[in-house]
């Protein structure tokens, strides 16, 4: 049997159950090290063969990761394969060539995702075969052919066990204790690989209402149905927990603030949208924070406690972020709607160009920009949004009228194409007003706009071009990338 055959067998279906994972741990007798490792990296459970390749006990194994087990260069392939599993992959394999203890090892390494009775996946499975001995795969296939027969022991097992500890019993969100359990983790791989770690906290709007209105079993079913729509919206690297009552916390691993605000803001419009029977509408604030250096989980939490007390206090159904200097390194000007933190754009001298009229409307476009980014990603008022959509295609409009002329007068050669760029620009302007309009102006779309589009291709790379035609400029121009901040 070739390494695609084996692969097959692992991904038959699309996954193997987690209630089939002890038959597969269990017939070591082959030689192949099997193991289950958590989605935050570190090993649950391996069984005899695994051992034996390590040198080291279950015990030894057991909490560590694969930086602390393989060479750096090995560790990597597997973070690799770890991922593209976590993303939705069926399997994945590697051809592993590398030394324990002086002792050279050829294998497969594969992966396969293990799944609870929900259908989310639950921890990574591994099989690791020894390339010389790939004639006893076959009796891997018997194995494997097993699995099926052990469904309600492994259930007892592994799964249920844990469920029962670590999962709210109403949402069949997390608790708190498996967020307590995932924070230590996530504090440590932050502290020691300095990755981005952000989270949101999230309260249901008036649910005390909805008590009173309806009955507590009413609103028990807000409480499973909100966590439903909320897990359909979260990626697969975000967890869940339901902290107490209506308050909800979610954990998102090497995601930096604009992105969990992001996330935030998808989180809010699907409760919305969403339709909860035998009641009225329901609606969700959320506060935003990214975890800072040498911070500990209280300070964390009451940072982000800090930004849901600002929704509450502007009207709820909003994302709002914290506001800390040293999270969005000093852009200028918190004011007082956090959000408007987020996603920032930031002047620098070193886009002038030297002509004080340009070099002014610039500047006010960045204000522009960051003004509407913070209305939209915070849930400002309709009518708010509208002048502030209304304002930008104003200044663009003028600005390119402006600019038109200048670098006309200035001889610039190519002045008519770069007004062909203006065109495009406004009518992508015109479209993205349309659709907030209709409501269905999308948060990416505006972001690509003025990030992208607006900012960094157009005012920081097509307008470069002139530069040299103006009297003075700038030597040179950072990437487009130093934009946000």
């Amino acid at each position: 049997m070739i390494e695609n055959d084996l692969i097959s067998i692992f991904a038959k279906e699309h996954m193997i159950p987690a209630s089939g994972l002890v038959a597969l741990l269990m017939p070591h007798t082959f030689g192949a090290g099997m193991g289950v490792k958590g989605l935050d990296g570190r090993y649950r459970l391996v069984n005899k063969a695994m051992q034996d390749v390590f040198d080291q006990s279950v015990e030894g194994i057991t909490g560590q990761t694969d930086n602390e087990l393989f060479p750096p260069e090995v560790a990597a392939q597997l973070q690799r394969s770890d991922q593209q599993i976590v993303d939705g992959a069926a399997t994945a394999s590697e051809r592993l060539d590398f030394s324990i203890n002086d002792v050279p090892v050829q294998c497969i390494w594969l992966k396969f995702p293990v799944h609870g009775p929900d259908g989310k996946i639950l921890f990574i499975g591994v099989a690791m075969l020894d390339t010389a001995n790939l004639g006893t795969i076959a009796r891997m296939r018997e194995s494997l052919n097993k699995l099926q027969q052990t469904n309600q022991e492994l259930q007892k097992s592994l799964i249920e066990p844990d469920n029962v500890a670590s999962t709210d019993k109403l949402t069949g969100a997390w608790n708190r204790r498996r967020l307590e359990e995932a924070l230590l983790s996530e504090l440590d791989r932050f502290k020691r690989y300095d990755q981005p770690l952000s989270m949101l906290i999230i309260n249901i709007d008036f649910f005390k209402k909805v008590n009173d209105l309806y009955g507590h079993a009413a609103a028990d079913q807000v409480l499973v149905k909100l966590a439903k729509v909320m897990r359909s919206t979260l990626r697969t690297s975000d967890s869940l927990t339901r902290r107490g009552g209506d308050e909800f916390v979610v954990l998102s691993p090497n995601t930096t603030l604009s992105t969990v605000a992001l996330l935030a803001q998808r989180l809010r419009e699907g409760v919305a949208n969403a339709v909860f029977q035998g009641v009225e509408k329901v609606t969700v604030s959320i506060g935003a924070t990214q975890c800072l250096a040498g911070e500990v989980w209280e300070e964390w939490f009451k940072r982000a406690e800090a930004a849901l007390c600002r929704v509450k206090a502007s009207g709820r159904n909003q994302v709002q972020t914290t506001t800390d200097t040293a999270q969005h390194g000093g852009g200028g000007g918190g004011g007082e709607n956090g959000a408007a933190n987020f996603v920032k754009l930031s002047w620098h001298t070193a886009y002038a160009c030297g002509n004080l009229l340009i070099d002014e409307q610039h500047r006010g476009l960045f204000d522009d920009a960051n003004k509407l980014l913070g209305a939209v990603l915070s849930g400002r008022p309709t009518d708010e949004v509208a002048t502030l959509v209304d304002v930008l295609i104003d200044d663009v409009v003028q600005h390119f009228t402006d600019e038109e002329v200048i670098i006309a007068a200035a001889g610039y050669p190519d002045a008519a194409q770069h007004a062909a760029i203006h065109r495009t620009l406004i009518n992508k302007a015109v479209v993205l007003a349309n659709s907030f309009h209709v409501g269905s102006l999308s948060i990416e779309a505006l972001i690509q706009f003025l990030v992208h589009d607006l900012v960094a291709r157009h005012m920081l790379g097509a307008d470069r071009e002139f530069f040299a035609y103006l009297q003075t400029g700038p030597a040179e121009i950072p990437t487009a990338g130093a934009v946000l901040s």
